[in-house]
């Protein structure tokens, strides 16, 4: 069965991915990934950079896959640390991705719409600016989310705002699936196109009714889009082709 790892976003943990599962069924195993200073890594250093976030999971999917196919899935922040997953891996010779899903993002070579002006805030006012976006866990309030909460999203606030892929982008030898929302403010509508200078294969867009986290209430749509990908996967030797065009 081909694994589908998970990257979190910014701020988040595995945890945000549990409960995934039971909308792939049998298609594929969904491995969250868990970075480190957050969820079962907290005693561990919150990675210096995107990179080097994305060189320790690295070593993780290699150990974990063992020669087996698999997806990188990352939201966000997320996103650009299984691009670089992907370049790190292809790059040590290792098995790469049949697929890599960038989901909520701008490409790498584009900052988000927010992040530098974001890190000038206020713990109070970037609790307020994150909840607009839907990104405060429910019941989280701003008190706890000072000790807790901010110290994290701002290390990883930096990471992102500080990330360069070099000019012009690596293009990965995987394909990519670019997930972004309509109503998403912080991913401009014509992101798919600058991915599309990221990889070497096919970029195939999909776009979703909902705002930057909407993804995660429409699991079951990204499962279906997906479901090509994994039904196809002994079709094609060196390689899996793109889905059907198609918009949820």
């Amino acid at each position: 069965m081909t694994l589908l790892f998970c990257v979190p976003y910014a701020g988040s943990s595995a945890r945000v991915y549990r409960g995934w599962q039971k909308w792939f069924a049998d298609d594929a195993e969904v491995v969250p990934l868990e970075l480190t200073g957050r969820g079962t890594r907290s005693a561990e250093p919150v990675a210096p950079s995107v990179r080097a976030a994305a060189m320790d999971l690295a070593r993780s999917v290699r150990e974990r896959a063992a020669g087996r196919p698999y997806i990188l899935f990352g939201h966000s922040m997320g996103s650009l640390i299984a691009y670089e997953m992907a370049a790190i891996i292809e790059d040590s010779a290792g098995d790469g991705p049949r697929l890599v899903v960038v989901s909520g993002r701008n490409p790498p070579q584009t900052r988000a719409n927010w992040g530098d002006d974001a890190l000038e805030l206020t713990d109070l006012e970037l609790f307020e600016t994150l909840r607009t976006v839907g990104g405060v866990p429910a019941g989280l309030s701003p008190s706890i989310a000072a000790t807790l909460f901010m110290p994290l999203i701002r290390a990883d606030l930096r990471n992102t705002v500080s990330y360069d892929p070099g000019s012009p982008p690596r293009r990965i030898s995987a394909p990519l699936l670019v997930v972004q929302g309509r109503e998403d403010p912080l991913v401009a509508p014509d992101a798919g196109a600058g991915w599309a200078h990221c990889t070497q294969r096919e970029c195939t867009v999909v776009r979703h009714d909902g705002h930057h986290f909407s993804i995660f209430e429409r699991v079951g749509e990204l499962a279906e889009t997906l479901r090509p990908f994994l039904a196809r996967e002994r079709e094609y030797s060196g390689g899996w082709g793109s889905p059907p065009d198609r918009t949820v």
